[in-house]
């Protein structure tokens, strides 16, 4: 069955025909691991990430694993953030990523602490628990489940792999939730799967729009955002609902959550557009059999996930102790829908 050629100018996925799923070689068969659940996620025991950074055929079928599982844990690693983005740049390059797309800079407010190098970095995001201003009462703080998103979505080319790294961690709290995407979409009956397959929504986030007109950025607008394409304070842009995963070939809801509230669905109305914001935020929170909680063990736990395969969100201000991570992603391609790719449940 032919595929059409996007007419899309630039050097991604849609740009040229859709490309073939990518398939493991073994590489990575030697390394004991276990589920953490049907639907997604992998806990890998005694694979030291900084190790394998230069065995290429390991580190593809790496991403490869990413990608099908969604989330991929590790605990204990010595790995330098100079390291993982080495990683995360092979793993773009390896899974066919557009040439141009590098380590990514989030447009965030300035956070610097002097104790730590690496909050200097503007590819490295350092975040403090000691930072985040919630109310006090806990019947005035917003809904934990607010918080559920994919990275950046507002970028042209947004974030596809995504490294946290954690280095302080309270005794309890600060847990980690992800629900896997390829299994949103499976659940959607075949005429909601259509419906949302013919919409593409605009992700777009006020308050960093806000901070840009405040000049409280943190990077000069003509700064590269991990892609050419991603410049500039306009932070919006328009995606597929549902998309295709180039290294599984896997279809997965996109469209939903924190990165289209502000924005919503393309050319429909406003009523339209937030009762399917409501039904497909409903989709992420209700199906706790598609989700996992991670509960990290002690500090210098990774986890790395595929934001093409899965939604996450934190745990808000459910602990005393300072909460610290580092965070590293990569950009990839514009996302796209492949009419010939097909859903996990059918494609595995």
């Amino acid at each position: 069955m032919s595929r059409p050629i996007q007419p899309v100018q630039d050097d991604s996925h849609a740009a040229k025909p859709y490309p073939k799923p990518l398939k493991m070689s073994g590489a990575l068969d030697r390394f004991k691991y276990v589920e953490c659940s049907p639907a997604l996620g992998r806990e890998y025991h005694g694979l030291q990430l900084s190790s394998i950074i230069d065995d290429e055929a390991i580190v593809k079928d790496l991403a490869i694993s990413i990608s099908e599982r969604g989330v991929l844990f590790f605990d204990d690693q010595d790995i330098s953030a100079a390291d993982t983005k080495r990683l995360l740049l092979k793993f773009n390059r390896l899974t066919g990523a557009p040439k141009q797309s590098g380590i990514y800079k989030v447009p965030g407010p300035t956070l610097k602490y002097p104790h730590i190098p690496e909050s200097g970095d503007p590819e490295v995001s350092v975040f403090s628990s000691t930072s985040m201003k919630l109310p006090k009462k806990p019947a005035e703080r917003p809904l934990a489940s607010l918080l559920w998103h994919t990275d950046d979505t507002f970028e042209k080319h947004p974030p596809t792999y995504t490294s946290l790294k954690l280095i302080k961690n309270p005794p309890t709290g600060g847990d980690t939730l992800f629900v896997s995407s390829y299994g949103l979409y499976d659940r959607l009956s075949e005429p909601w799967q259509k419906l949302a397959e013919s919409l593409t929504a605009t992700h777009r986030v006020n308050h960093l729009k806000d901070m840009a007109k405040a000049g409280v950025l943190n990077l000069p607008p003509d700064t590269v955002r991990g892609h050419p394409e991603n410049t500039g304070y306009e932070l919006s842009a328009s995606h597929p609902v549902i998309r295709t995963n180039p290294v599984t070939g896997w279809k997965a809801l996109y469209g939903a959550a924190i990165g289209i509230r502000d924005g919503g669905f393309d050319n429909l109305a406003p009523h339209e557009s937030d009762l399917l914001k409501k039904y497909f935020h409903d989709m992420i929170t209700n199906n706790s059999d598609l989700q996992i909680r991670r509960r990290w063990k002690g500090v210098n736990g990774v986890a790395l996930w595929d934001n093409r395969a899965v939604f996450h969100a934190p745990t808000l201000d459910d602990y005393d102790e300072e909460r610290l991570i580092f965070h590293i992603a990569v950009a990839g391609e514009r996302p796209y829908l492949d009419p010939g790719s097909s859903g996990r449940s059918s494609g595995m």
